[in-house]
């Protein structure tokens, strides 16, 4: 019988492991076909975005500090983030994935859905994140967050789409834009320096830019809300090419029938709180050149008689200032809207036309 020499074989047995050790050491642990996705999308994007700062004042003290936010490319030079994060600033910079920072500058801004473009100079982005779609995201869906939370840049966060949903439940949050329709409500961690940070899918496209966190009664961050991805770009568009936005808009102050007198209401005929009051129109404005009538107050500002009340648009019943404004916003310059108002006691239908902003 022939023998195999000992030691040789030994010696091969003991390279082999080693070099399956060493192998082992170099491939991620990698379990699930979402940890790849994850750690997949992190390394193509985490390039791309940028921790956003400046410098502002606090009002209350009056005291100067930084102030940071996230923002990503999508384009060789420009970012976009949120309006609120660069409102106010000075010394606006951007901070890359690599540590480098440069100075920025704001190009145009969309206070109406709280996003702002800046431009940087001296660098050509690492690389620009791909848009994705927002329409017809299903509930459930797996999405990464990427920002700058507690001035840390480009760190991530993993949850679910929670859902689609109206505006109405966060209107009060002063930093969320109020010509927003439906936005994004998902579960990941995010904190305030996540403002103007990417919310992607699983294949690494842009689906929402980070918005704002909703605190729940215990003042702890819950949900997160981001603008849809499709209204983002919408807003890039318009803003690169004519500078303001293009949505819809009424040119006209409002205040909801559930804040006015009932007694005035119902002098008028009206016994329902739903709908919402013209108090002020803009000159030039859809509303002014519709025929559209204020309300009318004394020289102490109380209200003497009441102005239209707006109670549908195109069809849709309207509960209050909220949705009057999310759905005019819906509109392009040009498009024909019908609105139902009370005036004098009987219902009137008016069209207005839609007009670019100035």
């Amino acid at each position: 019988m022939h023998r195999i020499p000992l030691l040789p074989f030994a010696l091969a047995i003991l390279v082999a492991a080693a070099a399956l050790w060493a192998l082992a050491q170099q491939t991620p642990r990698l379990t699930t076909p979402d940890e790849i996705a994850r750690v997949e999308v992190l390394r193509r994007s985490l390039p791309g975005v940028v921790l956003v700062q400046g410098i502002a004042q606090d009002p209350t003290t009056g005291n100067e500090g930084p102030i940071t936010g996230s923002g990503f490319f999508y384009s060789p030079s420009r970012i976009v983030t949120n309006y609120h994060v660069v409102s106010g600033l000075r010394d606006l910079r951007v901070t890359l994935n690599d540590g480098r920072e440069f100075p920025a500058e704001i190009v145009a801004l969309d206070r109406g859905i709280d996003v702002a473009i800046l431009g940087v100079r001296g660098v050509v982005a690492p690389t620009t994140l791909a848009w994705g779609s927002s329409q017809n995201l299903p509930p459930g869906m797996s999405i990464l967050v990427i920002g700058s939370p507690f001035g840390q840049r480009n760190l991530a966060s993993t949850g679910m789409l929670a859902g689609i949903a109206p505006l109405s439940a966060a209107s009060d949050n002063p930093e969320i834009g109020q010509e927003i329709g439906d936005v994004l409500y998902i579960d990941s961690r995010t904190e305030q320096g996540n403002s103007g940070g990417p919310v992607l899918d699983l294949q690494g496209r842009v689906i929402g830019l980070m918005d704002a966190v909703l605190a729940g009664a215990s003042g702890i961050g819950g949900y997160g809300v981001a603008i849809p991805a499709d209204l983002v770009r919408q807003s890039i568009q318009d803003l690169e090419r004519f500078g303001v936005p293009q949505r819809g808009w009424l040119g006209a102050s409002l205040v909801d029938l559930g804040d006015l007198d009932p007694l005035l209401l119902r002098g008028v005929g009206l016994v329902s709180s739903q709908g919402t009051m013209i108090d002020k129109i803009e000159r030039g404005s859809p509303a002014d050149n519709a025929g559209l009538r204020a309300a009318q107050r004394d020289a102490r500002g109380r209200l003497v008689n009441l102005g239209d009340v707006i109670l549908a648009i195109n069809g849709k019943t309207i509960k209050n200032k909220a949705e009057v404004t999310q759905t005019i916003a819906r509109f392009r310059p040009g498009d024909r809207v019908k609105l139902i108002i009370w005036r004098e006691g009987r219902k009137i239908e008016i069209t207005l036309t839609m007009i670019a902003r100035r």
